[in-house]
């Protein structure tokens, strides 16, 4: 069991994930295996760049690997605090699973699930079976055994398979990104907790090139680049929206309070408070 920032995580073998959240709380991470979710209690917010999602007990979806999740974890109106649990379906497993089994990829296209970083999965008795038997084990504070786990990886492939064949050809799509256009990744998650290594990889560059292209692009380094990107979008959010320091750091990036008023202070003269009071 893992407990930090408000958030109550159980972890089985870095597969198998239940959260709870007992108040509002955003949270934001790069998802680098294919993941099935389900809310036991609770609702869940995904956010896209395009639209946002709003799912509430019962409700299950599928995450694609390689992609940045931005979600809010909040209680039901009634007070029952958020509960979710968390299926990684990784990679080594599929290619594993793919072999023995010779399955035969369908070669279904949807171009909606090709595009989108979530697919939302209708309401089916092989879900809620799977996940209720899982709820279980936490319930009853016991793991279930290695064999019995991946028997369950395996019932959540089959089921996803029935449910939408075309997920087949995403399951089982092992290659690597491509080198990607890094303007518009790196204007789209700027305020993104990853190392100048991670924005490389998910940009389909080593390191090298992707300093090398970056500065092509923003005459500045990444580093200089990010923190300048970041303050930036926290004194509109201060400004603008009203929104306090203590509201803003984490939004934007900053790890904490404290690195984030020091920067705010050596980039526009005066702390982030002083500001916050001024628009007041």
């Amino acid at each position: 069991m893992d407990t930090k920032s408000g958030i109550v995580v159980y972890n089985y073998m870095d597969t198998f994930y239940c959260c709870l959240v007992e108040k509002d709380k955003w949270c934001e991470e790069m998802v680098t295996e294919h993941m099935l979710v389900y809310i036991c209690s609770g609702e869940l917010e995904l956010i896209s760049p395009e639209k946002r999602y709003h799912l509430k007990k019962g409700d299950a979806f599928f995450l694609k690997r390689n992609h940045m999740l931005r979600k809010i974890k909040k209680p039901s109106r009634n007070g029952e605090p958020f509960k979710g649990l968390f299926l990684q379906l990784k990679t080594p497993f599929l290619k594993t699973l793919l072999n023995e089994s010779q399955i035969t990829v369908p070669l279904v296209h949807n171009s909606l699930i090709a595009k989108s970083v979530y697919v939302l999965l209708d309401k089916h008795p092989f879900l809620k079976g799977l996940f209720m038997s899982l709820e279980q084990y936490f319930d009853a504070q016991q793991y279930p055994s290695k064999e019995l786990m991946e028997a369950k990886l395996k019932e959540a492939v089959f089921a996803l398979l029935q449910l939408k064949p075309e997920l087949g050809s995403v399951l089982f799509d092992f290659a690597e990104p491509w080198k990607i256009d890094l303007a518009d990744f790196m204007t789209k998650n700027y305020k993104c907790d990853l190392s100048i290594e991670e924005f490389a990889h998910y940009t389909g560059r080593s390191l090298s090139s992707f300093k090398k292209d970056f500065f092509c692009i923003f005459n500045n380094t990444p580093s200089r680049w990010l923190i300048k990107k970041r303050l930036e979008e926290a004194k509109c959010l201060i400004t603008e929206k009203g929104e306090k320091p203590a509201e803003v750091y984490l939004k934007v990036g900053f790890k904490n309070l404290s690195h984030f008023s020091t920067a705010y202070k050596k980039e526009f003269g005066f702390p982030p408070s002083v500001i916050k009071s001024t628009a007041i």
